[in-house]
C-alpha cells in the first residue's frame, strides 16, 4: 500500500483515504493501483462490513493529475482492447501507456465489491474524483464540498460510465445539466439534486459518514448487505417480475444462514447481533 493511499480498519469499517494533499488528492498510476487494492483487499476481509472512502486535507479527489500525461497529449480512444489485455476500451498511447490499464479496468470495483460503500466528500471531486464518488453506494457531502463533471471542456464523453451513473442517480435532465454545461456546484445543490444522501458542517462530516458506517457494520447482516447491494444495483435494469423472482430466491437461501437465526436470537435475546457472513 502506498503512502498516497491510506487504508484503516476499525469496527468493522476499512476506511480507504485518498493522501496526497498537496496535490488535492489527484490521481495517479499510482494511487489508482492502490486504491483498486484497497478495495479488493476490504472485499475479501470478513472483518471489514463497509468501506468508507475519503480524502486528506481540503480535497476528496481533484481528479487525475493532468501533469502525467505530457505535452501534446490528444485523447485517442484505442478500439482495439486485445492490446491491453481485454479490457475494453482504452486511452491510446498519445495518452500514454501507464494510464491504459485505468481507462475501464479496476473502476466497477465499488460497485462489484459485495461491501457498502460510502464516499464522505470533504471538498473538490472534480473529473475522475466525481465519478469516484459516484461509484459509492451512498454520498456525504461536506459544506466545502465542489463538484464538477468537467469532460465537455475537455473534449471527451462522460466517461467510466459517469452518463449511465448520473442518469440512474438524479434523472435524464439533471444528468444532461450536468454534462452539457460542465459547472462546477456544491454540496448544498448535490444534496437538492439528490447526488448525496446529506450535506454536513465540514468539521462533522467524517465523524457523521463513520457512524453510520459504524452502524450498518454492527446491526446488518453482510449477506443481506450483499443481496440487497445487488438488487438496488441492477433494479433500474430489470422488470418487475423478474426483480420479484430475484427477491424470493435470495429470501430462501438467506433464511437457511447462521446470520438469519442470529438476527432473531439477538432480537430475543435483547443484544447486540453478531454476524458472521454465513
Amino acid at each position: 500500500m502506498t503512502d498516497a493511499i491510506l487504508y484503516d480498519l476499525a469496527d468493522g469499517v476499512a476506511t480507504i483515504t485518498l493522501n496526497r494533499p498537496e496535490k488535492l488528492n489527484a490521481l495517479t498510476p499510482e494511487m489508482l493501483t492502490a486504491f483498486f487494492a484497497a478495495v479488493a483487499r476490504a472485499g475479501a476481509d470478513p472483518a471489514a462490513k463497509v468501506i468508507l472512502v475519503t480524502g486528506a486535507g481540503r480535497s476528496f479527489c481533484a481528479g487525475l493529475d493532468l501533469g502525467i500525461i505530457g505535452s501534446g497529449a490528444g485523447g485517442r480512444v484505442d478500439t482495439h482492447p486485445e492490446k491491453h489485455g481485454g479490457m475494453g476500451p482504452q486511452w491510446g498511447d498519445d495518452i500514454g501507456p501507464a494510464l491504459a490499464p485505468y481507462y475501464s479496468g479496476g473502476w466497477p470495483a465499488l460497485i462489484t465489491c459485495r461491501k457498502p460503500t460510502i464516499a464522505a466528500v470533504n471538498g473538490p471531486a472534480f473529473g475522475w474524483g466525481f465519478i469516484l464518488a459516484l461509484h459509492c453506494d451512498i454520498r456525504f457531502a461536506g459544506t466545502a464540498a465542489m463538484f464538477n463533471a468537467t469532460f465537455a471542456r475537455i473534449g471527451v464523453p462522460g466517461e467510466k460510465g459517469s452518463a449511465w451513473l448520473l442518469t440512474r442517480l438524479i434523472g435524464q435532465a439533471r444528468a444532461m445539466d450536468l454534462l452539457y454545461t460542465a459547472r462546477r456546484f456544491d454540496g448544498a445543490e448535490a444534496k437538492a439534486l439528490g447526488l448525496v444522501n446529506d450535506c454536513l458542517a465540514d468539521e462533522a462530516l467524517l465523524s457523521h459518514a463513520q457512524a453510520y458506517a459504524r452502524q450498518i457494520a454492527a446491526y446488518s447482516a453482510p449477506r443481506s448487505l450483499a443481496a440487497m447491494k445487488a438488487q438496488v444495483w441492477t433494479a433500474l435494469d430489470e422488470d418487475y417480475t423478474k426483480a420479484f423472482i430475484a427477491a424470493d430466491h435470495e429470501q430462501n437461501l438467506a433464511t437457511d444462514t447462521e446470520d438469519f437465526r442470529e438476527a432473531f436470537s439477538s432480537y430475543r435475546e435483547k443484544r447486540m447481533p453478531v454476524f458472521k457472513g454465513r
